[in-house]
């Protein structure tokens, strides 16, 4: 009779566990903080509603029970202004856990690197998986501080790092200058990327053993007079890094540079960039689509470094669905470009759709028994050395829980004026790491005084050579007794010998 219990109770928890009946509940809570126009509130959370229903249409089963939640903090701070409210958010992220023991909980959240940081310590107490849609600081893929982390970046620091390494040791380029733009995170555009991408360059190359030489220069993002930061920049390397965060910016550089004669060939400018709206931002020389001849030279020197964008075209349903969301849910009008007033359909929406698609994924390949024991360090551990192909395009999480992405090097073509493989324009190659001259030419003098220079040296010499051999010869005869050397000339006569040996033929001569 016992046994014959057990064998019902437990066929009673087969059909429970299969039917869904007692299925542990999931909550998915996003934590944002602020209302970027960007990444904020009003421009993430369509995006996550989107993905979600998307999910739930592809596996209704498995996901039934899964909710969304937000914990959100209106307002428009700064990065570290965000870390610092942080804690009192993960308050409100207890509250949720505590009030719903039962369920297994997943956090996401756009912040920044510095808020991600901050609610990672709590997700780690815990024991609860954090998915960050945009940090990408290196510091996250510590897994002894950050065990149940996952990072979701577009556009990833390393990789962008090691392919301008790997440009750099294939040309032997190893003293650099990098021109960081000083931008305020309170503004509107895209900027975030390119203050965490600088910092990171700076971080890898200062330990990095292919650098001999770093010069970081800043200046500000709305200074129109880019010749000083050019010129100082121009004095300690021919290798320049631009982190400019508009094309327009950029744009502005490179002309300055070509009124400088660096777009000449000896120089060559190196800009990271960052996926950013499907219509607005892309990287144009052209001013007001006229004739541009400065700006088609001075941009055939410029290499561009970027991670792959979504497949725009491809995920049009899916942007006509987020801006729908958003203006039946969040009363908010969605533009395809980043300007302000309003949310954006940006790289950083898709990368939300991303995140979201790839929790359910996962999510989706667990029971309801599974989930009840698991743990925020074994659900990250499903994402490792995982690609998620995904209708904007693949994404791969590393092994050390970051998404490792593909990377494009651009130059502009001169006949087509678009931007593809990097050639140099130089009909001598790419530029050289250190000019024979130095990078100030003070390693070399003019023509005349060389020429000078030279002979002085080498009358020098000889008057040396010959006075070191009279004395030598001095001194030897001096020993010995003969004066041979102040015989007149015509009491010496010189006897020819031909000498043969096994190493060749040679002339020697002779004293009497």
């Amino acid at each position: 009779m016992y046994r014959l219990l057990n064998s019902v109770v437990y066929l009673h928890l087969t059909i429970f566990g299969i039917f869904g009946y007692d299925r542990r509940g999931v909550s998915i809570i996003s934590v944002i903080i602020g209302d970027n126009p960007g990444y904020g509130y009003f421009a993430q959370s369509p995006a996550y509603d989107v993905a979600l229903a998307r999910a739930l249409r592809t596996f209704p089963t498995s996901l039934s029970q899964v909710r969304r939640l937000s914990v959100y903090k209106p307002g428009i701070y700064s990065c570290p202004e965000a870390a610092a409210l942080m804690p009192i958010l993960a308050m409100e992220v207890d509250q949720l856990i505590r009030n719903n023991p039962g369920d297994f909980t997943v956090l996401i959240t756009p912040g920044c690197s510095l808020e991600v940081i901050a609610l990672g310590d709590f997700a780690r107490e815990w024991d609860v998986p954090l998915m960050a849609v945009l940090a990408m600081d290196l510091s996250l893929t510590n897994t002894q501080r950050f065990p149940t982390v996952v990072t979701f970046p577009s556009s990833d620091q390393l990789s962008l790092v090691q392919a301008t390494l790997a440009l750099f040791e294939r040309y032997s380029w190893s003293i650099v200058s990098l021109l960081c733009e000083d931008v305020n995170l309170n503004r509107t555009d895209n900027r975030q990327f390119y203050i965490s991408t600088c910092s990171g360059f700076i971080n890898v190359f200062r330990k990095s053993s292919q650098i001999d030489d770093l010069h970081v220069l800043y200046f500000g993002a709305d200074n129109e007079g880019y010749e000083s930061i050019l010129q100082t920049a121009g004095t300690h390397s021919r290798v320049i890094l631009l982190f400019v965060a508009t094309s327009w910016r950029l744009r502005n550089v490179m002309v300055t540079a070509d009124r400088l004669n660096m777009t000449s060939g000896d120089y060559i400018f190196i800009a990271p960039r960052s996926p950013s709206v499907p219509t607005g931002d892309a990287l144009q020389w052209q001013l007001n689509l006229t004739s541009d001849d400065q700006a088609f030279t001075a941009f055939q020197s410029l290499v561009t470094v970027s991670n792959p964008i979504p497949r725009w075209n491809v995920i049009t349903a899916l942007i006509n669905e987020i801006c729908s969301q958003s203006q039946l849910f969040y009363n908010r009008t969605v533009t395809m470009d980043n300007s302000a007033g309003g949310c954006s359909i940006n790289d950083m929406t898709i990368s939300a759709v991303e995140v979201m698609s790839s929790v359910t994924e996962v999510l989706s390949q667990f029971s309801s028994r599974q989930l009840k024991t698991m743990t925020g360090t074994n659900f990250r551990k499903s994402f490792l050395n995982r690609t998620f192909e995904l209708d904007s395009r693949s994404v791969f999480i590393g092994p050390k829980g970051m998404r490792v992405c593909d990377v494009d090097l651009y130059r502009m073509n001169a006949t087509t004026g678009e931007m593809e493989n990097v050639i140099w324009r130089s009909q001598n190659g790419p530029p050289v790491n250190r000019p024979v001259c130095g990078f100030r030419g003070d390693r070399c003098i003019g023509s005349l005084e060389k020429s000078m220079v030279a002979t002085i040296a080498a009358v020098f010499v000889l008057v040396s050579f010959i006075f070191g051999t009279g004395i030598f010869w001095f001194s030897h005869q001096h020993m010995d007794g003969s004066v041979w050397w102040l015989l007149a000339p015509e009491a010496m006569h010189l006897v020819s010998a031909i000498t043969h040996s096994n190493l060749g033929t040679f002339r020697s001569v002779k004293r009497p």
